[in-house]
């Protein structure tokens, strides 16, 4: 009689656990890809992942990914995207290293390019509401306006890269870059869960008609989540100037797809709604990060690193686009 008490409690808990993973398949999946990352790179790089020299690295790209891809969680809820980040960063870092050696003031530059963001923002939400369009079309023409703005900056310079001798240590300091993170994904965290902002992107994400019929001013409130993604942009641009110091024509020209491509990694889905979360920008940026590193300490070709990581992401969007309304977000 025990037997079998024994045996329908194990079923029981095998029950649960098959219906948990059936109904939390992308959180599973993503922490399941993390876990597998870093087992793997931890014996194909015979330990070289855990030094100290490769965790300083790896700390110094997984800050900039979480705090744009955390910014970047609002624009991806309501199912738009933003491919125009990449562009716009690097016209971001060029400008501090222009204000930082006209001025010598990093605070400055940052106010400037701080500004601009919300005023992107503000267009890229505008812009696409007003004229219909969707959000890909408007992050389309930033990519190109703030590309040939980032060609003729470095152009004018005579050189092929601009760098400043501004002592930006302070940002490379572990416990720096941590409190930023921590900081960034604290006010993301709160007005995502518990403020309008958070609970009408997912509602737009989730039913853009059903949000707006309920009295939400959507054109608003899509406005606000590109202004609040420029703000960690301008924060995230900080960071990378102070990872690099120098900036030029390709500087951060893969981050749109780098962001995109960790969020899905984290489990985000590309139509947005209520699925959204943000684990999945601090899980997907993690993950992202840890693959690229990974692969080059595991003595990979860089060429194979790009075809690996093209492989990973066409792959992850097929299974994260299978719905009924369409393949890619508006």
């Amino acid at each position: 009689m025990e037997e079998i008490k024994n045996e329908s409690k194990i079923k029981k808990a095998f029950s649960a656990c098959k219906a948990y993973v059936r109904n939390h398949v992308s959180d599973v999946a993503s922490y399941a890809g993390l876990v597998l990352c870093l087992i793997v790179f931890t014996i194909t790089s015979n330990g070289r992942l855990w030094s100290n020299y490769n965790i300083s690295v790896l700390l110094e790209s997984v800050c900039v990914y979480m705090i744009v891809a955390l910014g970047a969680l609002f624009v991806y809820s309501m199912g738009y995207m933003d491919i125009s980040v990449g562009a716009q960063m690097g016209v971001y870092c060029l400008l501090m290293i222009f204000i930082i050696k006209a001025t010598g003031s990093l605070l400055l530059g940052f106010i400037v390019v701080l500004a601009l963001t919300l005023v992107c923002g503000a267009f890229n939400g505008a812009v696409a509401v007003w004229l219909k369009l969707p959000s890909i079309v408007t992050s389309l023409f930033l990519m190109f306006l703030f590309g040939g703005i980032q060609y003729l900056m470095v152009e004018n310079t005579g050189s092929s890269t601009v760098s400043t001798d501004y002592d930006f240590s302070l940002f490379l300091e572990p416990w720096m870059m941590v409190l930023g993170i921590v900081i960034v994904a604290v006010i993301v965290f709160y007005l995502f869960n518990y403020t309008k902002l958070g609970k009408y992107t997912r509602g737009i994400g989730a039913n853009e008609l059903t949000t707006s019929q309920c009295g939400v001013n959507t054109t608003k409130w899509k406005v606000i989540a590109y202004m609040a993604f420029g703000v960690c942009v301008a924060v995230g641009a900080l960071f990378l100037l102070a990872r690099t110091g120098s900036a030029g024509k390709t500087t951060a020209n893969s981050y749109a797809m780098d962001i995109m491509l960790s969020l899905i990694l984290g489990g985000m889905p590309l139509s947005g709604g209520m699925k959204s979360k943000v684990r999945c920008a601090l899980i997907g940026s993690f993950t992202y990060a840890l693959l690229s590193n990974g692969l080059v300490l595991s003595g990979v070709d860089m060429t194979l690193v790009y075809f690996i990581k093209a492989f990973v992401f066409m792959i992850v969007v097929i299974l994260s686009c299978r719905d009924r309304s369409g393949l890619l977000p508006r």
